[in-house]
């Protein structure tokens, strides 16, 4: 068995989650793997969500499933630059709609999300999502790969040799990846234009293109100038494999680290943000370049919705429906995908730092206004 390092409470791991993180171990070819405190059970896969692995000469291109590529992006603008808080009421609706025409696949599920978040000095639009249609057609490449593969190894395996990775694979997988960050690219710098649209923050209105909601956003650079407004953007992926040449590095659920670049730990959607950077070098390697990707979930998605009606309090429910109004449906009631990202459903974020030592807090950031799991 390879050993495991826990970055988490493992007495707190539920079992189903320990079983599948202790089978997983015992692969042949898994040098090392790290446990952070979102780690929880996933039912597609052996392995459980909020794990970070290492091999040398093979891959298991299946452990990511088919959101490969998923991560989170932030950009930042100061508050000095900002004329006027967020107005709901009037501009809700309409952010909502714009965002449908931002990318061609819009969002995806689950707690994928599309936000505008503050803290003291600066207002950060944050996208988390994926690499939607394009990943499930990777997937199936890859789950071909493995049947090719065990063809020629003689049994049934879910590892390929690097060596069987054609440059044509690992070329359209490294595309798919990039793709992922174009996407949520695409969403941040168009909700700044659509924000810079509707006089939220100074700029240079005249030089704002009526079609920049179709417009590519490529070109825009990560730390640049849009319409006149400064901006700083930086990306972390949480769902991918990296083929390097000192072995490779399998993430599921757990966000990649480098030295000297903040990246996103969402909380919950009605608690915000962490960003944090890794306080070292050699800290971040023992822990494969990775932490948690979320807080980690308290309640499963069923539970949640229990924890909502029979535990919580009638004028707690009226306080979420009072700070949420617009995300309530036309029956005054929260659809089941909202409540259950609340922050009752989430750990508390004190486990983070606790457990993961090696992580230093940059900030943390209240919500504004959060959008959700659309398809288009």
């Amino acid at each position: 068995m390879s050993s495991i390092d826990f970055y988490c409470n493992a007495n707190s791991i539920e079992q189903n989650a320990l079983s599948q993180l202790q089978q997983y171990a015992q692969k042949p070819f898994v040098e090392k793997i790290c446990a952070f405190t979102d780690i929880h059970y996933c039912t597609e896969k052996a392995l459980p969500v909020g794990v970070a692995f290492t091999t040398s000469q093979y891959c298991y291109p299946l452990i990511t499933g088919k959101d490969i590529g998923c991560g989170v992006m932030y950009l930042k603008t100061e508050k000095s630059w900002w004329l006027k808080p967020f107005n709901k009421s009037t501009h809700y609706q309409a952010l909502q709609f714009a965002h449908t025409q931002m990318t061609d696949d819009g969002l995806g599920g689950g707690n994928h999300f599309l936000s505008i978040e503050e803290d003291e000095n600066a207002v950060y639009i944050i996208c988390h999502t994926g690499t939607r249609n394009r990943g499930i057609a990777l997937y199936q490449q890859c789950l071909q790969l493995t049947r090719d593969f065990s063809r020629e190894y003689g049994q049934e395996v879910d590892f390929v040799h690097r060596d069987f990775l054609t440059p044509t694979f690992t070329k359209y997988y490294e595309e798919t990846l990039e793709f992922g960050y174009d996407r949520r690219k695409a969403f941040c710098l168009k909700t700044l234009q659509f924000l810079q649209n509707a006089n939220y923050i100074r700029c240079n209105k005249a030089g704002i293109n009526k079609q920049y909601l179709q417009n590519n956003s490529n070109s825009f650079a990560e730390q640049d100038e849009c319409n006149g407004t400064p901006y700083i953007l930086e990306d972390s992926i949480h769902n991918h494999i990296r083929f390097n040449q000192t072995g490779i590095w399998h993430r599921k659920g757990s966000t990649e680290l480098s030295v000297n670049k903040t990246v996103v730990i969402p909380l919950s959607m009605s608690r915000g943000s962490l960003l944090v950077k890794a306080t070292s070098e050699q800290a971040a390697a023992r822990a494969l370049y990775s932490c948690a990707h979320g807080a980690g979930r308290r309640l499963s998605r069923f539970d949640a919705m229990k924890y909502w009606s029979s535990t919580l309090k009638e004028k707690e429910r009226r306080a979420y429906k009072a700070r949420f109004s617009e995300l309530l449906n036309k029956s005054g009631q929260f659809s089941q995908g909202y409540v259950q990202e609340f922050d009752f459903a989430y750990k508390s974020d004190a486990v983070i730092f606790q457990y993961q030592p090696y992580l230093k807090k940059v900030t943390q950031t209240s919500p504004v206004v959060t959008i959700k799991y659309t398809e288009i």
